[in-house]
């Protein structure tokens, strides 16, 4: 198949420069923490159409210079092959703090984080939570929408809050550790503050619950402090239709025996997925549904005054999402995607 126009050669002539593209690379691996050669395509070459060809060759020679460590590959799906896994390595590390980003995690043990990635279920739970990141920082590039703060689970981990579940005096403390925490902000709104929870369908009714017990407490004490916000949405994926239903109904039932019902709403639900489904559609369409309601919600409310509309590319071509077919009418000018590939001359 031959590769996009725009996704220039990755073919190296000599010893490895760092140029804008790898720049890119190992700043969003650093937010993320994790990443497959598909997610940084997603996120940097979302109009390629290579099979992401080009990216697995220049995170081929990140890995050989040292910058990048590429753990194992993860099971083999039914079609296509496995993903490897990538994180920053030492020489990695030091290029990124060198710039002046802040590590995503100050710890590094190389060894460790190969023992990490021989354990399937968390890495994939890993991987799902960087789909849903990768998706929100999407959207930050194609509309007039910012993240401002964005916390892994590595990072929440070293900061977890312990609480007592909401109505169960009798159960132990719980630490709170959502998937992940951000904020968005659609124009010139509020931030909207959302603890990511991603089901996998492994959890039953008892466990569920006194997560719910567990976040109701959260929300309700140490949340604000230690997170200075004042709004939370509890944003659920799971893998099904069922499955959202029946953890819907878990949470309304416990958040009525524990005497909460007025935090039904900050619980969100959805089946949709945040890779397969339109950007606009899985942030701002009606995807979601508060626990027992059965009428769907946006995850972010559309501004009143103000609509959102795809930025304009550089030929002066709109960007439509495939979404609502009546976006609004403000532009906003952002960072191009492609960038240019840097050698050093043989």
């Amino acid at each position: 198949m031959k590769e996009s126009p725009t996704v220039p050669s990755a073919t190296p002539r000599g010893p490895l420069r760092i140029g804008a593209a790898d720049d890119e690379i190992l700043r969003a691996i650093n937010r993320f923490q994790y990443m497959t050669a598909a997610q940084v395509g997603r996120l940097l070459y979302p109009q390629a159409r290579d099979e992401n060809r080009y990216v697995q060759r220049r995170l081929r020679r990140l890995v050989e210079a040292g910058y990048l460590l590429r753990l194992r590959e993860l099971p083999t799906p039914r079609v296509g092959s496995a993903p490897h896994v990538f994180t920053l390595a030492d020489k990695g590390r030091r290029f990124v703090s060198g710039r002046g980003d802040a590590l995503a995690s100050t710890y590094y043990r190389p060894s460790e984080e190969r023992a990490k990635a021989e354990d399937n279920p968390f890495m994939e739970h890993t991987l799902a939570a960087v789909d849903v990141l990768v998706a929100a920082e999407r959207l930050c590039r194609k509309f007039p929408v910012s993240m401002p703060r964005l916390l892994n689970e590595r990072q929440l981990k070293r900061s977890s809050i312990r609480v007592q579940p909401a109505g169960r005096p009798e159960a132990p403390l719980m630490a709170v550790i959502p998937d992940a925490w951000f904020q968005l902000t659609a124009v010139e709104g509020d931030p909207v503050s959302i603890a990511l929870e991603l089901d996998r369908g492994t959890e039953g009714q008892k466990q569920w619950r006194r997560k719910v017990a567990s976040l109701a407490a959260w929300a309700e004490g140490p949340y604000r402090e230690a997170f200075d916000s004042d709004n939370l949405t509890v944003a659920v994926a799971a893998p099904t239709t069922s499955r959202r239903n029946q953890l819907g109904t878990w949470t309304i039932d416990e958040l009525t025996e524990i005497d909460r019902p007025e935090l039904a709403d900050i619980f969100l639900f959805t089946d949709a997925s945040p890779v397969a489904t339109d950007l606009f559609e899985w942030f701002f369409g009606l995807r979601w549904y508060p626990a027992g309601a059965t009428n769907p919600v946006s995850l972010i409310d559309l501004p009143l005054s103000e609509a959102l509309e795809p930025e304009t590319s550089a030929a002066g071509v709109s960007q439509q999402p495939e979404g609502p077919s009546s976006p609004p009418t403000l532009t906003w000018a952002l960072m191009d995607d492609e960038e240019e590939a840097e050698r050093e001359p043989e």
